[in-house]
Formats: C-alpha cells, structure tokens, sequence
C-alpha cells in the first residue's frame, strides 16, 4: 500500500511566510524603540516629571499635596505631569488616590538613577577615564562604574612627586583588612604590609610573575615566610592587569596604564564610599578567580 504523500507548498508562500515574520519583526522593534523613546522624553524633557518620579521612588505612596509641596510644584500642573506619567504606565492611584510608581516606574527610575551615576563619575574626572586603558575592567563593573561617583583624583605635582605612594602608606597604617591587585612594584611596599600583617591585618595580594620576583628579593625570607603562615596571603596571575588597584575596609585606590601601557603613577582614583568598596572586592575576586595561590 503506498504512503500517502504530503501535499506541496510552492517555495513562493514559504517566502512570503518569512517575509510575513520578518515584517511583524521589524515593526515590532520599532514599536519597542518607540515606547523608549516616549519614555525618555518624559523624563529627560521635563524636570517635574522627573522630580515627581524619583520623589516617589523614595517614598511608598504620596498625596498630591504631598508631592507638590516636595517638588515645588503647583496641584495642576502636577496633576497634568503624573497623567502623563501614567500613560507609560510608570505612576498610578491607589484606593485612597495615593501616588504610587508602578513596577515598571520603579525599574525605569532605578536604571535611569544608574545611568546618572554613570555619567556624573565619567564627566567629573573626565580626563581621568579617556586617558588610561581601562581593558583590564570587566564588563559587568564596567557597567557599574557610577559606584565611583563620589570619588577623587590624587595627583603628583612637580613639588610632591611621590604624592600618590605617600597618601597611599598614610592610608593604610589605618587598614583592618586588604585586598589588592599589582602589576606594578613599588620600593618599600612589601615591608609596609609585613608591619601590617605582624598588627594583625589580614592581607590578600595578587602580583604578576615578573612583580612577585621583586617582592621576593626585597623582603626578608624569614619575615615573609612568617607572614605567610599567619594573615599574608599571595597570588600569582600569569596575564598582565592594565590596572592596579587596592580595597579595604574603608578605602579603595585605582590606577591604569595608559595606551602606551606605561603605567601612570602621577594620576590615582580613590574612594571611600561602601558603594566603591563592594566594587573594588568584585574586581578582586574578578583576578583572584584567575590566579594561583603561591606558595614559599
């Protein structure tokens, strides 16, 4: 008994067929485009909208005199702001006609907060990020560089040379804990955090191959092997970090090399807010998950 055949489609309705879903693609991506477009033109072209979503991002729910009066706003014209809001479905009203964002307003708000960050620490050192080589940042903290918005530029002057190795010892005489990244050797370093760890601080260095060797033939052996086997602990990374950097418990110190891949030692980041910190100890754990415990 022969096998019934399958009826055949003409190649021309497969095409249209595709031709169909590409279509209903591309207006779908233009309708998506559209609806970020309205949402960042309510936000960024008007500063009361945006004064009355971030007032209600900190705060469970607000009456319409409530929110006048903390953006400084009439009731008509703050009325009329948050139907506009409402329409791209970030505020709404409760039962008691109480203003509240929705899920969606505080996902956008939270994001656009992010964003700001991001663009305040980029413009407020902006010599700083478009002169050094910031290949050695993860993507992922990449994304989360407003975490350094409250930071400052330590630089060397022609009459403090040194300006950023002294600052950087003063700081840590008062450390309890730290945790850092050098592909750099710096004179002195390796006794300053001997002191340390004979005081009890707990330390975590990750070296190059080529910066570990220093470190061996300036320290003492005996000190070093002591240090070790208490709170001292060295890790090898076999790639080359275009950025040294140093977190504790209540500082972080970054540094780049510049596209020449000299390293700068006239221009430093530091920070001292928890934001910052949380970053620096991503990053460490970003190189030590690449590196190898040594062991003397």
């Amino acid at each position: 008994m022969q096998q019934a055949q399958k009826p055949l489609v003409h190649w021309s309705s497969h095409i249209s067929e595709r031709a169909g879903q590409k279509k209903m693609s591309d207006s779908e991506t233009k309708e998506d485009k559209q609806a970020v477009h309205k949402i960042l033109h309510l936000l960024a072209c008007s500063d009361l909208r945006k004064n009355l979503a971030e007032t209600l991002r900190g705060s469970k729910s607000l009456t319409l005199s409530q929110l006048s009066e903390q953006v400084g706003a009439s009731s008509p014209a703050a009325v009329h702001a948050l139907r506009e809001l409402a329409k791209e479905h970030l505020t709404y009203q409760d039962e008691k006609r109480n203003y509240l964002l929705t899920n969606i307003g505080e996902i956008v708000m939270r994001k656009l907060e992010e964003t700001n960050a991001t663009i305040n620490t980029l413009s407020k050192n902006r010599q700083f990020w478009l002169e050094h080589d910031l290949s050695g940042l993860p993507i992922g903290l990449l994304d989360k560089v407003g975490c350094l918005e409250d930071s400052t530029i330590i630089s060397s002057t022609p009459t403090d040379l040194f300006k950023i190795v002294s600052t950087f010892f003063m700081l840590l005489e008062n450390a309890k804990e730290v945790r850092g990244v050098s592909p750099i050797f710096i004179e002195d370093l390796t006794i300053n955090f001997i002191k340390l760890v004979e005081k009890g601080v707990k330390i975590e260095l990750v070296f190059t191959p080529e910066v570990l060797k220093a470190v061996l033939k300036a320290a003492d052996p005996t000190e070093l092997k002591e240090a070790l086997q208490g709170n001292l602990t060295i890790y090898i990374i076999k790639t080359e970090p275009s950025v040294a950097f140093t977190v504790t418990d209540y500082f972080l110190e970054l540094g780049f090399f510049r596209p020449d891949n000299t390293y700068d030692w006239s221009n430093e980041l530091i920070s001292y807010t928890e934001d910052s910190l949380s970053w620096g100890r991503e990053l460490f754990k970003y190189y030590v998950e690449q590196a190898e415990l040594f062991v003397l």
